[in-house]
C-alpha cells in the first residue's frame, strides 16, 4: 500500500505549513481527476469503500495544524488524540513542538499508513514512543478518550448528522476536563446545529489559492476551543 500511496501522490509543502511535507493527492496526480466513487470499479484506486479523503490537506487541518506550530506551549509535554487524522499533519506538528505522545485516530488503514510515511519524511520513527496509530472509532468511546490531555479535530463537522454525533461526545470530553481543539473553515456542522455557542475562536487563517479552489470557494479557516456552558458545568 505504501507504493501505491507514493505512485498516487506527491510530495508538497503547497499550504499553510510549509515547514511539514506531506504526501498529498494534488491536480498534478491522475487519481485527483477520478470522480468520488471510483475506488469501486478501479483496480488501480484505492480500496473501496475507502475514497482516499486523507490525500487533500483539508482547510480546517491546515489552520489547526498551522495553530499548533504557532502554539507550541498549549501541546508541549501534552498527552495529544488527533481524531480523523487524515494526512497525519496535526500529530506531525504535535510531535514536533512537543508533545509528550501523540496518537493519530482514523478508521481509514491507508490514512494511517499515509500518516506514517508523512512521518517519516519529517523526521519523525513510525514508532510507539514517537507516534501511535489507531483505526478504530473512537468517537462516542469517551473511555478511550479521556486518556488525553488534548484533542485535535479537524474537518469531521462535516454535515449536520456528524455533528449531532460529535457534539455529545466532545461534550462528554469537555466535562472530563480535556481540552478540545477544533479546525474547520465554518461547515453546516459548525454553523448549523449551535455548536458555536460553546466555540471559542482561537485563530483564523486566510488559506492560500489553490486551497480555496478545491474547497468550494472558502477562504479563510478557524480554530476554536470547545468550552462548555455554565449551565453545562453544572
Amino acid at each position: 500500500m505504501v507504493g501505491k500511496i507514493l505512485s498516487n501522490t506527491v510530495l508538497s509543502r503547497q499550504h499553510l505549513t510549509p515547514e511539514i511535507a506531506l504526501h498529498l493527492i494534488t491536480p498534478q496526480c491522475d487519481i485527483y481527476h477520478r470522480p468520488v466513487g471510483a475506488g469501486e470499479t478501479d483496480t488501480n484506486a484505492f480500496p473501496f469503500p475507502m475514497d482516499p479523503f486523507w490525500g487533500f490537506y483539508w482547510p480546517g487541518g491546515q489552520a489547526l495544524t498551522r495553530f499548533i506550530l504557532d502554539t507550541e506551549s498549549l501541546f508541549r509535554g501534552k498527552s495529544v488524540l488527533d481524531v480523523g487524522c487524515g494526512c497525519g499533519a496535526s500529530s506531525i506538528a504535535a510531535k514536533m513542538v512537543g508533545a509528550c505522545s501523540v496518537t493519530a485516530n482514523d478508521i481509514d488503514q491507508v490514512a494511517l499508513q499515509a500518516t506514517l510515511l508523512n512521518a517519516k519524511v519529517n523526521g519523525i520513527v513510525d514508532n510507539a514512543d514517537e507516534l501511535d496509530v489507531r483505526s478504530d472509532n473512537l468517537i462516542g468511546n469517551g473511555a478511550s478518550a479521556t486518556r488525553y490531555d488534548i484533542v485535535l479535530i479537524g474537518d469531521l463537522f462535516y454535515d449536520t448528522e456528524i455533528a449531532a454525533v460529535l457534539h455529545p461526545w466532545i461534550q462528554r470530553l469537555a466535562r472530563a476536563g480535556k481540552k478540545i481543539y477544533i479546525g474547520d473553515p465554518g461547515r453546516h456542522g459548525i454553523t448549523d446545529t449551535g455548536v458555536l455557542n460553546n466555540m471559542i475562536l482561537h485563530a483564523r487563517y486566510e488559506l492560500p489559492d489553490n486551497v480555496c479552489l478545491e474547497n468550494n470557494g472558502f477562504s479563510h479557516a478557524n480554530v476554536w476551543q470547545y468550552q462548555l456552558s455554565t449551565e453545562e458545568k453544572d
